[in-house]
């Protein structure tokens, strides 16, 4: 008869999150995820698959994570500014508890190049992002927070290729100041759109 699972489905995804994005796919061993998740290596895959399926499982978990988050700190009652700098700040200060920098980036640098299904979830996190970045861009429009004139879809891809440059920098530890100087100069694009 077959042993009931001690374990929780996804504290333990989301523990092996966390340790490909502190060392990276290449770096983490099968028996790194072992010591680091605290369950068998036949509990591994039998519940998660390889290492390439728990990885997968873990970006599309990450995905959602991010997703919860800008909407659950998003309001509607924030300017459209006020809603990039909550984005923004979220990226670039991290909670004590969360890793710095972005799974989706560090996958788009070590993987997605060689591999196909990696690179698809990569491009669609990105597009999805660009997306929810238009929709925020869109109601701005609506409300005249931003000129008529305004081309929203350029200016979401320079703001979602903005945010990646962030994701990355973190990574460096750079001074808090220094972050946000950057934020501060890269939103300033929408003032200039505001009619």
């Amino acid at each position: 008869m077959a042993r009931a699972k001690t374990f929780d489905y996804e504290e333990i995804l989301d523990k092996a999150t966390t340790l490909f994005l502190e060392k990276g796919y290449d770096n983490t061993s099968f028996q790194d995820l072992v010591d680091h998740l605290g369950i068998h290596r036949r509990s591994i895959y039998d519940t998660y698959g390889d290492k390439k399926e728990l990885y997968l499982k873990s970006l599309k978990k990450y995905a959602r994570f991010v997703n919860q988050n800008y909407f659950s700190l998003l309001k509607d009652s924030m300017t459209i500014t006020e809603k990039f700098e909550t984005i923004f700040n979220y990226s670039a200060f991290p909670k004590k508890d969360c890793p710095k920098g972005c799974l989706f980036v560090n996958s788009a640098t070590e993987l997605a190049m060689r591999d196909k299904e990696i690179s698809i979830l990569v491009e669609q996190f990105f597009e999805d992002t660009k997306r929810f970045f238009v929709h925020l861009l869109s109601m701005a429009q609506e409300k005249k927070e931003l000129a008529p004139e305004t081309d929203i879809y350029t200016l979401a891809s320079y703001l979602n290729n903005a945010l990646i440059g962030i994701r990355v920098l973190v990574r460096c530890s750079p001074a808090e100041k220094e972050l946000t100087n950057i934020i501060s100069t890269t939103l300033s694009v929408l003032k200039v759109n505001h009619n």
